[in-house]
């Protein structure tokens, strides 16, 4: 019996690729977060699931952030029309989403 072997996901080698050069560089980043939280720093290393992100290269105490709350990663020195473009992105008016009604159990 033959073991099926998965192909690795390009997304994640891609992720890990991006990761790998912003730790290499030591330049300063913006995290954004899936709650709306920014977080700048330093890449200081990465795994699979987390990303530990620094004052500086040689922070003692850097903060655990995991993956999956990341929404966008961008370099702290872009220019500005990437950050109005995102912030053109978050509309402040509220949009009610419609949700069908469901048959009622009886």
């Amino acid at each position: 019996m033959k073991k099926e072997i998965k192909a690795p996901r390009p997304s994640r080698k891609l992720q890990h690729l991006q990761f790998a050069a912003h730790s290499a560089s030591r330049n300063s980043v913006i995290v954004h977060l899936s709650n709306g939280t920014r977080l700048t720093g330093i890449v200081v290393a990465s795994d699979n699931y987390m990303l530990l992100l620094g004052r500086d290269a040689e922070d003692p105490t850097p903060t655990l952030v995991y993956k999956r709350a990341i929404t966008v990663v961008t370099p702290a020195h872009a220019p500005e029309a990437a950050a109005t473009l995102l912030e053109a992105e978050a509309s402040p008016d509220f949009v009610r989403l419609y949700i069908p009604r469901t048959r009622k159990r009886r």
